[in-house]
C-alpha cells in the first residue's frame, strides 16, 4: 500500500503559514498597545508631578500670573491625556480585530488538521484490512501446500 498523503496538504501548509502571519500581527499591535499606555501613564504622572508644584506655589504665596501659567500647562497636558486615551482605544480596538482575525486562523487550520487526524486514521485502518487480508492469503497458502505435500 501507498504510503499516507493528505490531500489536502499544501492548504495545510498555507493555513499555517497565515496562522504564524495574525500570530505575528497580533503580537506586533499588542507591543504597539503597551507602549501607548505606557505613554499614557507617564503623562498621567507627569501631570501629578506638576500639580504638586503648583499646590507648592500656592503654598509659597506665588502671583496669579505664575498660578494661571500652571493651570494653562496642566490644562494642555489633560489635552495630551484625552488624545493618548483615543490612541490607547483605537489601539486596543486593532488588538481586538487582530486577536478575531488570529482566532479565525486558527480555527481554520485546525479544520483541517482534524481532517487530516481523520484520514489518516482511515489509512490506518486501510491498511491494517489490507495486511490482515495478506496474513489470511498467507495462511490459507501455506494451509493448502501443507496438504498437498502430504
Amino acid at each position: 500500500m501507498v504510503k499516507f498523503n493528505f490531500r489536502l496538504e499544501k492548504v495545510l501548509e498555507y493555513k499555517q503559514t497565515v496562522e504564524d502571519i495574525k500570530k505575528s500581527e497580533y503580537g506586533k499591535v499588542k507591543q504597539q498597545l503597551e507602549t501607548e499606555k505606557d505613554k499614557l501613564e507617564k503623562i498621567v504622572s507627569y501631570k501629578e508631578t506638576m500639580k504638586r508644584k503648583r499646590d507648592e506655589l500656592v503654598q509659597r504665596k506665588t502671583t496669579v500670573n505664575e498660578l494661571k501659567i500652571y493651570n494653562s500647562f496642566l490644562n494642555d497636558i489633560t489635552t495630551k491625556i484625552i488624545a493618548q486615551s483615543d490612541v490607547v482605544e483605537r489601539t486596543e480596538e486593532n488588538v481586538n480585530i487582530a486577536r478575531d482575525k488570529l482566532v479565525e486562523s486558527t480555527k481554520e487550520k485546525k479544520i483541517l488538521q482534524n481532517l487530516k487526524s481523520r484520514d489518516f486514521d482511515i489509512y490506518q485502518y486501510d491498511l491494517k484490512r489490507e495486511e490482515d487480508k495478506l496474513n489470511d492469503q498467507f495462511v490459507s497458502y501455506s494451509s493448502s501446500t501443507n496438504i498437498v505435500g502430504e
